[in-house]
Order: structure tokens, then C-alpha cells, then sequence
């Protein structure tokens, strides 16, 4: 009796299969990785946005506890700087067109990653031609806060 042979056919891939399959997993890695990459940016960027409005708020509770009628004088145009952010500067506008009623503005501005967050882009406090993106008047910023103080007699 004569065995019979069997013949296997082992199926593999081709060259262009298998350079297409490293090219989308290279895609995938590389996609993962920017995204990780932009998770520690944007993470970084929150804490810096909580810091700054955590010290804009201490100012304006600073003002709330003050003598109402030296507000304008004390703090209009105050530049302050941020001790837990690099590189940070904050500035307080004060709206007094009503006497009796203030309308306060705290923007802090920073630069982080060799960018400047806010719109004060050489970071000295004051509004300097070309800085002004919207025409508003005021410097602004991701981490402001705007309040209104009445004069309580």
C-alpha cells in the first residue's frame, strides 16, 4: 500500500501587506503618543489656570475688605505677580464710571512652554499696542474674574 503525501500550502503575506501593517501600526503608536504628549500640555495648562485664578480671587477678596473709597486709588492698574507660576503677571482694572459702584477686573497672564497665556505677550502688566486682540481695553486671559463692589455706607 502506497502512503499518500500530503502537500501543505502554507499562506503568508506579502511584502506590501506587511509593510502596510507596520505603516498602521506606526500611525497608531504615533497618534497615541501626541495625544499623551498634549494630555501633560493641557494638564499643566489647568493647574497653571487654577493658580491664577486662585490669586485673582485673593485680590478681589483683598479689595472686598477694604476701605471702599480708596479702591480706585489703591488698586486701578495694579500689576501683581503670581509666586506658584514662572514668569506670571496680573493685573486689576477698575470701571468707576459710577462712584458707588465698581465693576473690577483681574486677569493674570503667563507664560508657560515658551508660549504667553493671556493677551499681555511680553508680560509687564500694561496694555501695549498689538496686545489688545479683542478691543476691549483690558488685558485678558483664560484665568480672569469680573466682579462688582457697591459701596455699602
Amino acid at each position: 500500500m502506497k502512503a499518500k503525501q500530503r502537500v501543505f500550502f502554507v499562506k503568508s503575506f506579502s511584502l506590501a501587506e506587511v509593510l502596510l501593517g507596520i505603516i498602521i501600526l506606526v500611525l497608531v503608536i504615533s497618534t497615541t503618543l501626541i495625544t499623551y504628549i498634549n494630555c501633560f500640555i493641557l494638564i499643566d495648562t489647568i493647574k497653571n489656570i487654577n493658580i491664577a485664578t486662585t490669586a485673582a480671587q485673593g485680590i478681589i477678596e483683598e479689595m472686598r475688605s477694604s476701605i471702599f473709597k480708596d479702591l480706585v486709588g489703591n488698586y486701578n492698574g495694579l500689576n501683581f505677580v503670581v509666586n506658584d507660576i514662572p514668569e506670571s503677571m496680573g493685573t486689576v482694572y477698575i470701571n468707576n464710571d459710577n462712584p458707588e459702584f465698581l465693576e473690577v477686573t483681574v486677569s493674570v497672564c503667563w507664560r508657560q512652554r515658551n508660549r504667553v497665556i493671556g493677551e499681555d505677550t511680553n508680560l509687564n502688566g500694561t496694555l501695549d499696542a498689538g496686545e489688545d486682540f479683542n478691543n476691549n481695553g483690558i488685558i485678558d486671559s483664560p484665568a480672569q474674574l469680573t466682579t462688582r463692589i457697591v459701596n455699602r455706607k
